[in-house]
């Protein structure tokens, strides 16, 4: 038995006696009995002095001294109560904290017997050393372990004033190898060895046309032919559909997933970032104490200073807010992995977001949340219904959307303002692009305004402190009378 399976022991053995001489059900018991007779004195009370027959007359007079005594007794219920519903909660909530309690060791207690007893293999390893004569040697020996890994997690600090952005790197370690690492010094890896070193396989396509069964039927003295029924094949194949009956397409195998593995802690003296061609190893400058419990410890990495170029994004159709997005160039020797990250704009928490995969010296942008300083208001949106034509009328239908956007603080600020113009898919159904007015021969003569691939309508909108702008999309949409318009709704990349 190790030490730390000992101690686990003793603590739950001390949990179990905290929990029998707390004798959950018992005192619960007696709550409920004191209630009861609790409310019988209440009801007996009421009672009191009411005959059992109509000429029988009660035996109490409705004057002040019974409304007095009614008072009193009413205050003594409610003191009562009261003392037995804190005692009833007290006890209850005690009880909640050692289940939780007992829980926990067991489940520690669990992993560490699982851990050694199970599944793992006791090994002893020897060291043989030769001299020549006795002397004093200094031996370190290093060892893998399992059942450890670490995550990424950041905070992301933008101080507007100064113009500066902060990232604090933070390493989340968890480990169940079974031992406690106390006061160690820590390596963090960005190496994959759960993906593998051998180089897959990749596995030939071939196409061949589905021969098609054919079978006699007879019926009513003639033969007939029947068909069997051949069965559709889709297959995603770089964004492009197959959905051909004589095609089949085998897709070769998903690559496994990754998973980010920790070495063992080792000692070092210097604090540096040590790259190979395959990884990157980031020291702990302090110490650290990660308990062999399965749960996230939080060591820092490194705090990054950054100098970020700032815009604004608005989509006001889907949010009526500004996004404040930093473009930055990532000239620290740290690579960031994707994570999770809490987002601080002037030492105030906005948001929550993720992070992608960010390499020393390359740009990437960054979202730092709702800046409230940046107002944005979607107005309601005019729709105007007329017709044309005599023989075979069209419909026509006006959209007009406004954008108000309006800039609180007391600096410039530039913001981008996106919208969507709708698509047609039918040759039957027109769209007509009428403000703001882009030149969709020249789009380059368009500064400030243009239409993308996704057709969607972009602003680039420079504000000074205090000043608003308002933006208005105008189109129209031409359709068959006879018919109606189905509107569906796809996420662009």
């Amino acid at each position: 038995m190790t030490e730390k399976e000992k101690v686990l022991n003793e603590q739950l053995k001390a949990l179990k006696e905290q929990k029998q001489d707390l004798d959950f059900e018992t005192q619960k018991n007696a709550i409920k009995k004191q209630w009861s007779l609790l409310d019988q004195f209440a009801a007996t009370a009421a009672k009191n002095g009411k005959g059992d027959t109509k000429e029988e007359k009660p035996a109490f007079q409705l004057d002040a001294a019974y409304f007095k005594g009614m008072k009193e007794f009413m205050q003594q219920y409610k003191e009562i109560g009261k003392q037995l519903e804190e005692e009833r909660l007290s006890l209850e909530k005690k009880n909640q904290e050692l289940d939780k309690k007992i829980e926990t060791v067991e489940k520690n207690l669990s992993e560490v017997r699982g851990n050694w007893n199970s599944g793992h293999e006791s090994r002893e390893c020897v060291i043989v050393l030769e001299a020549e004569k006795e002397t004093k040697v200094s031996l370190t020996v290093s060892y893998v372990v399992l059942a450890a890994s670490w995550s990424p997690s950041y905070d992301l600090r933008m101080f507007t004033d100064e113009g500066n952005l902060k990232i604090f790197y933070y390493g989340l370690i968890r480990q169940w190898s079974g031992e406690d690492w106390t006061n160690v010094k820590l390596f963090l890896s960005t190496a994959e060895p759960s993906v593998g070193g051998s180089i897959p396989l990749l596995p030939m396509t071939q196409l061949a046309v589905r021969k098609i069964r054919v079978t006699a039927a007879k019926k009513g003295g003639g033969f007939g032919f029947a068909m069997a029924k051949r069965s559709m094949v889709s297959q995603e194949d770089h964004g492009q559909n197959l959905r051909e009956s004589n095609f089949c397409y085998d897709a070769p195998p998903a690559p496994p997933p990754m998973a980010m593995a920790m070495a063992a802690p080792i000692q070092m003296a210097d604090i540096q970032v040590t790259e190979s061609t395959t990884s990157t190893t980031y020291e702990i400058a302090r110490q650290s104490t990660i308990p062999s419990d399965n749960t996230e410890h939080k060591v820092t990495v490194a705090i990054i200073d950054l100098k970020p170029t700032l815009s604004y994004l608005t989509i006001p159709k889907v949010v009526p807010h500004a996004y404040l997005q930093a473009k930055v160039t990532n000239s620290s020797p740290y690579t960031l992995l994707a994570g999770r990250t809490n987002i601080f704009l002037d030492n105030s928490f906005v948001a929550k977001a993720e992070i992608n995969a960010v390499s020393p010296k390359e740009e990437f942008e960054c979202s730092l949340g709702v800046d409230p300083g940046v107002r944005v208001d979607y107005k309601p949106l005019i729709k105007v219904n007329s017709s044309s034509g005599i023989i075979s009328k069209t419909q026509i239908i006006t959209y007009e959307q406004a954008i108000e956007i309006k800039n609180v603080h007391d600096y410039a600020v530039k913001v981008l303002v996106r919208d969507n113009l709708p698509r047609s898919l039918d040759e039957k159904i027109k769209v007509n692009l009428l403000v703001p007015a882009i030149d969709l021969k020249h789009p380059e003569k368009s500064e400030k305004v243009k239409l993308t691939k996704n057709n969607h309508i972009e602003w680039e909108v420079e504000l000074k402190g205090t000043e608003k702008s308002e933006l208005v999309l105008k189109y129209s949409v031409e359709h068959p009378a006879n018919e109606d318009l189905e509107t569906t709704t796809t996420m662009a990349n």
